[in-house]
């Protein structure tokens, strides 16, 4: 089996359970978040968030860092870019360039945007309202961006 091969299978791999994590937290952990109480909703965020946001961000930096990888290989070291057509680049490059911006925001924004993430003891009933709030919109933004880049990388390799 070729690298790239393996490659393809652990970008793809980690690139879906990156947005099934993002459609999850949309679906499920939200949604029960307002409906506990407000000192369960504390004990859920402090326990269950701060690993939601480790496992998105090895998911997140596996896809890219694979989806790197994977065009490197495939375009002989980025040595032959004219063997892919520009329908092929075009959803590559956009696709790949918004996961980028999504991964690098997540590194280094959301952290800062959910104290409850970086210090889960140290945040107040105040926190864990602010951040309930953000969890309705930014895992909303991310799961939008993620569909759309799931699409663009259907799209490329069939030329539509």
């Amino acid at each position: 089996m070729h690298l790239v091969n393996v490659t393809r299978w652990i970008h793809i791999i980690s690139g879906i359970s990156w947005f099934g994590e993002v459609l999850t937290l949309n679906v499920v952990l939200v949604p029960a978040l307002q409906r506990l109480a407000k000192r369960e909703r504390i004990l859920l965020m402090k326990n269950a968030f701060p690993r939601v946001f480790r496992l998105a961000s090895v998911l997140s930096a596996t896809t890219v860092l694979s989806g790197i990888l994977m065009n490197y290989l495939m375009t002989n070291g980025w040595k032959n870019l004219t063997v892919f057509p520009v329908r092929w680049w075009v959803n590559i490059v956009v696709g790949g360039t918004l996961g980028l911006l999504l991964t690098l925001f997540h590194f280094f924004m959301e952290t800062r945007l959910e104290p409850i993430v970086t210090d889960p003891d140290a945040a107040d009933s105040a926190d864990v309202d602010r951040s309930l709030h953000r969890l309705k919109v930014i895992p909303r933004t991310g799961m939008a961006i993620l569909l759309i880049i799931v699409l663009m990388m259907m799209i490329a390799p069939r030329g539509i």
